[in-house]
């Protein structure tokens, strides 16, 4: 697959990766992936992201100084999530100086492993749009673009944040852009996992777990 190599004008834009300890994350998939068949999940959905964009454009929100190792294997910046509530970590990262050099930033949570394109997140970004693509239920978020000039920006990780996000976003008087992003399945229950191998068959990650 071709990797993406952002040009000067998409340099506007940072992605945003949510990292958790990969030790304990995806606690869900417990009864249906080893730890360590867990840890390979979240490196392998972390080297898709850099496969797809210019690593310099990519950011680690770290839970922890574990999950910041994970950036440093790839050569990605780590910021570190400042406090436990994820949704207060993430609005303090689009006024945090390491992102000050972007317009726009997309935050991933790090569970999409078939991803394969995030062209549709690579164009310039304006002051008035937000970008955002569902997950596979139609009610979480896999992929959220903000622009950074939005005042106290405000984010509703958790259930139901796909209506949540687009609520928060028509109430900064932003644009909502539902955004198709090819093969953006998140993979968060061994039901997930099930249904991801009946419609990915051949895909590589069965190899690398």
């Amino acid at each position: 697959m071709a990797r993406i190599v952002a040009v000067s004008e998409s340099n506007e834009v940072a992605f945003l990766v949510l990292q958790g300890d990969p030790a304990t994350s995806k606690s869900r998939l417990a009864t249906a992936l080893s730890p360590e068949q867990r840890v390979r999940l979240t490196r392998y959905c972390l080297s898709r992201i850099t496969s797809l964009v210019d690593r310099n454009l990519v950011y680690l929100l770290a839970e922890n100084s574990m999950a910041a190792s994970e950036g440093h294997r790839l050569e990605i910046r780590s910021i570190s999530q400042q406090g436990s509530d994820l949704n207060t970590a993430i609005a303090a990262c689009l006024v945090a100086s390491e992102l000050s050099l972007y317009g726009s930033v997309t935050i991933i949570p790090n569970d999409l492993p078939f991803l394969n394109s995030l062209e549709a997140y690579m164009q310039n970004p304006t002051d008035e749009v937000c970008l955002i693509t569902p997950d596979s239920h139609l009610t979480g978020t896999n992929l959220l673009r903000v622009p950074r000039s939005v005042a106290n920006p405000a984010f509703s990780y958790g259930p139901d944040s796909f209506f949540q996000h687009v609520r928060l976003a028509k109430a900064k008087k932003l644009e909502v852009t539902v955004t198709p992003c090819s093969h953006a399945f998140d993979i968060d229950t061994p039901e997930d996992l099930t249904l991801a191998q009946e419609i990915f068959p051949d895909a590589e990650l069965w190899s690398m777990l």
